[in-house]
Order: C-alpha cells, then sequence, then structure tokens
C-alpha cells in the first residue's frame, strides 16, 4: 500500500454535549447585490452589507469571514464580532468555533474563548465537540467538556477524529483510541488506515484486517484481500508516514469504490466478496449482495446507489427505496436526502417518505439539518423546513 503525507490535520470530539440543539439549523446567502444574510428559524437578518468571504453554518450558528478578513459569528439572534482578523483557518462545528491565528489555535462556545495549542509542525484535529492538540512542550492533549487532558508526553504522528472520539498513532507507532474519558491501547503497530464518526472508529490493520472499535470493543469484520489507496498530488496534507493512506481507500482501482466510511454508529463497507455492508451498532447487515455504484456515508445516514440505478436510503436501522433513478445532485445532513428529480425539481427523503420540495426546476441548493435553501433563479433564495 502506497503512503501518502499529511502534515496539520485536523480534529475534535467531545462525548457530552455542551449545547442542545434545536430541529432546524441556519443557512446563510448572498444576494444580487452582495449583501449577506442569514435565516435564522425562518427570519431573514442582514449581516452585511459587501460580499463576505466564506461562511459555515452549522445547527444553531453561522461562522464568516467578512469582507475586511474579520471573524464573525451569529447566534442566539445575535452578531457577534470577534476581533479576529485573517484567521489562518476556522472551524464551525454544532459545538463550538475553532480558529487559529498567529501559530496557534482557540476555541469559542459561544460565550467565552480558550486558548488551545500551537501548531507549529505536530498534528491536531477537530470534531464536533472534542478536540486534540500539542502544547508548546510537545505534549499531546484533548480539550472535552472545557477541560484538558494530557495523553501523551511525546508528539503523536497521526490524530483523526470523529465528533466525539479521537484515533491516534504516538511516537513508537502504537495505535490508541480515547473515547468518554477513557484511553484504549488498540494495537503496537500503525494501521493502514482510519475512519472515524460518532461514537465508532473503523481501521485497517497491519495485518491487512478491517476492524471497528465499538462500545469499548474491537469487532473484527474481515481479512482485506485488495484495495489500492488512491494517489493524490503533494499537498500541506502530506505527512510522510510509511504504509498509511491518507487519500480515499479504495476496493479497486475499476470501480473507485471506498472500501469503508464511518458515520455516526456506523460504518459502511464492501466485503472481500464483493458484498455490501453495514456495521450498525454492533449488528452487521447485509445491503447488497454486489457492490453498489456508489455510496456515502453521511452523520448516521448512508445512501447509495444500487446496480437497478435505485436511490436507497439506510437510516435508524431501516433500508428504504427513495427513488428508481439515479438523481443528478444529492446531498445528506444526519436523517436527511436532498436530491432533484427526473425534472430537476428538488425533493427530499425524511421519515421514509419522499417530499416535493420546489414547483420549478433549482438551479442549486443548501441542507443544514433539517432546513433547505435553493435557488430557481440567479442570486432568489427559497427555503423549505421539514417538520
Amino acid at each position: 500500500m502506497k503512503a501518502y503525507l499529511v502534515s496539520i490535520l485536523l480534529v475534535f470530539t467531545t462525548f457530552i454535549y455542551p449545547y442542545v440543539l434545536s430541529a432546524q439549523a441556519m443557512l446563510g446567502y448572498t444576494d444580487a447585490q452582495g449583501d449577506f444574510y442569514v435565516n435564522d428559524g425562518g427570519k431573514i437578518i442582514h449581516l452585511e452589507p459587501q460580499r463576505i468571504i466564506s461562511s459555515q453554518p452549522a445547527a444553531n450558528s453561522i461562522a464568516y469571514i467578512s469582507n475586511s478578513g474579520n471573524l464573525t459569528y451569529y447566534a442566539n439572534h445575535e452578531q457577534q464580532k470577534l476581533e479576529i482578523s485573517n484567521p489562518s483557518f476556522y472551524k464551525n462545528t454544532d459545538y463550538y468555533l475553532y480558529y487559529a491565528t498567529g501559530g496557534s489555535f482557540s476555541v469559542y462556545n459561544g460565550t467565552a474563548r480558550k486558548y488551545l495549542g500551537n501548531i507549529q509542525q505536530n498534528p491536531f484535529a477537530f470534531g464536533d465537540s472534542i478536540a486534540a492538540m500539542h502544547d508548546f512542550s510537545e505534549y499531546f492533549y484533548v480539550y472535552e467538556n472545557e477541560r484538558f487532558i494530557e495523553l501523551e508526553q511525546h508528539p503523536t504522528k497521526k490524530i483523526i477524529a470523529g465528533d466525539n472520539i479521537i484515533a491516534y498513532v504516538n511516537h513508537l507507532d502504537q495505535f490508541k483510541i480515547y473515547y468518554h474519558g477513557n484511553k484504549t491501547d488498540v494495537d503496537d503497530y500503525m494501521p493502514q488506515k482510519i475512519a472515524a464518526g460518532a461514537n465508532i472508529v473503523a481501521f485497517i490493520d497491519s495485518y491487512n484486517y478491517l476492524k471497528v472499535f465499538y462500545g469499548g470493543m474491537i469487532h473484527e469484520l474481515f481479512n482485506v484481500t485488495q484495495s489500492t489507496c488512491l494517489e493524490i498530488p503533494y499537498s500541506v496534507e502530506d505527512d510522510g508516514i510509511e504504509s498509511y493512506c491518507n487519500a480515499e481507500l479504495v476496493y479497486d482501482m475499476q470501480n473507485a469504490l471506498p472500501l469503508f466510511q464511518a458515520g455516526d454508529d456506523i460504518v459502511a463497507y464492501i466485503d472481500d466478496m464483493g458484498q455490501f455492508l453495514v456495521f450498525d451498532k454492533g449488528n452487521i447487515i447485509e445491503l447488497e449482495s454486489q457492490m453498489p455504484l456508489h455510496y456515502e456515508v453521511v452523520d448516521n445516514l448512508l445512501w447509495y446507489v444500487d446496480n437497478n440505478n435505485y436511490l436507497k436510503v439506510y437510516c435508524n436501522g431501516e433500508l428504504s427505496i427513495a427513488e428508481t433513478f439515479y438523481p443528478e445532485k444529492i446531498k445528506a445532513d444526519k436523517d436527511v436526502i436532498v436530491y432533484t428529480d427526473l425534472d430537476k425539481r428538488l425533493r427530499a427523503f425524511y421519515n421514509n417518505e419522499s417530499i416535493p420540495v420546489s414547483a420549478n426546476i433549482v438551479i442549486d441548493f443548501s441542507l443544514n439539518n433539517t432546513t433547505i435553501m435553493y435557488n430557481e433563479i440567479p442570486n432568489k433564495y427559497k427555503f423549505h423546513y421539514l417538520r
């Protein structure tokens, strides 16, 4: 297996979430004049009189970089200018806003900021509610539930984060997982590939076995007899670690399907017989006897297109046929999948029901939780709320 590089990785996670999420979520847009607006629970709020640089919506907030380069946060019906100019990166999640300035990074919880650690050459990572980082002494910590927990006194080589779980490889190539306040020694050797979601980590160990860490236990799925790490151009994501696949690990080059993907309590995968299965909360369920044409795992939802071009959705333990065709555009978030139909109108599949969204052809659309934003003509946006 070919190795690929990753110098700085983002990972964060927390198992007890500090906020209660509402059913709807925010989405922002820019009108024809360049003004920036946000939809806050059905009320349109004007935030900026000039075109912004970028934005990141979350369940109850939206963070964005203004035209002047200032990081701004909107939550609880209030615009908060944080006096942070030109951050090198920022990541807005359902629970925290993470950002980096001047070689270090910090977290903002909606009321207060806290310094987390330094960037330099060591990896770090962000999840929804947990962070993994090094301090200036190169000790390795996680930040969870507003407190720091030391994991290693030497810099780590690799970090992968799910929403509330951290998987990492220490300086001795030992593979470990931090979850719910506990550190688990998984293997004395570095895995070949890791993916994480909420409460779960999937990995291929040094002996080519696909395994899942879930419920405090290691579940062995099967021995991977063939796989290829897709080559990626040299980039800042290169880390130089031998025998680790930083790019997509695929079943084979002909199909170029991911060998496995992790979500919230689930892992979808293709086994050595070409069967398509899902590991769901400890149970293994066969979805198809042959590989799908395409599949994606987003949060607790798995959608895929089978060999008959049927769009299928697996969510909360149920497999449903959403459509008998392969939609041109598909987006998913949590329990919702939104797609264009054969007439290029917009539909949603939610609670095992196909729901019409737009009456006309759509140009583009966005989805955040159960809020859908779309436009049928340029720079004119409509919203649809799933109940």
